[in-house]
């Protein structure tokens, strides 16, 4: 089966679920909290991630699917030894509930462990990325690429973000914040891992770095970035491990180890 019979399905799943996002952005609906007060679920990112992973089995019932919600209700899943779906309903949660209109669907396949489709669909502005293994990266059916004049960390325009839960905090102490915005052009959190790494695919951002993110956040977004000529890595500069609490670095390329270095 061609990857464009997985990309075709998890569009028109990303665009049902934005259909359900976009329905709800600015009214009333329930929520709680997952880790702490800060790690906001609300009813929108389940009935989201009900649609896409019902949709995703009934399609696909021999692949696996791990999805952010059903994740943390089931304690955690294993990727497949085959086809994989990555499944985060609405990366940018907290930008929901508050009202911030930044926020995505993010879908990813990944083969033997290989991305081979990603999808980012932010609903409130209609715009569709989608990337396909060796076939580039799309914003709303055309070809983009990441940014290629910005060769250099000083013009760069650079995005992080900070973990939701409070227990993994820790993690910031190592990086020395007034050293990184001081050799960059300037420094952006946006709230929404996913939306952030598709802006690096279109040229918007120049650069992301992130230490506390699942593998749901990034798996869409990094194929984006990569099939749009970007470098997506660790932030040792290792190829990208899709697991618990990674560490992503990603970039146009141009910037990327001078981007790892201002990390160290």
């Amino acid at each position: 089966m061609e990857n464009t019979v997985y990309l075709e399905t998890a569009v028109t799943l990303a665009q049902q679920a934005g259909d359900i996002i976009r329905s709800r952005f600015g009214g009333d609906f329930e929520r709680g909290f997952k880790s702490g007060p800060s790690d906001l679920v609300t009813e929108v990112d389940r009935q989201a991630e009900d649609l896409i992973t019902t949709g995703l089995r009934a399609k696909f019932p021999a692949h696996t699917v791990i999805g952010e919600e059903n994740d943390s209700t089931a304690g955690g899943q294993e990727p497949g030894d085959d086809y994989t779906w990555y499944v985060d309903p609405l990366d940018g949660t907290t930008n929901f509930v508050y009202g911030i209109p930044f926020c995505c669907v993010s879908i990813g396949l990944s083969y033997h462990g290989r991305l081979t489709v990603g999808v980012v669909y932010d609903p409130l502005r209609r715009e569709l990325f989608t990337a396909e293994l060796g076939r580039g990266t799309c914003l709303n059916g055309r070809p983009v690429r990441v940014d290629e004049t910005r060769k250099y960390l000083s013009d760069a325009l650079l995005v992080t973000g900070y973990p939701s839960d409070k227990n993994y905090g820790g993690r910031l102490s190592g990086l020395n914040y007034q050293k990184i915005i001081a050799s960059c052009n300037n420094l952006r959190a946006l709230g929404s891992a996913a939306l952030e790494l598709a802006y690096i695919s279109c040229g918007r951002l120049t650069g992301i770095w992130e230490n506390t993110l699942m593998s749901w956040d990034v798996a869409a977004g990094s194929l984006l970035v990569a099939e749009a000529g970007g470098r997506v890595t660790d932030l040792a500069g290792n190829p990208l491990e899709l697991r618990r609490y990674l560490s992503i670095a990603a970039s146009n390329g141009f910037i990327h180890n001078e981007l790892l270095q201002s990390l160290s």
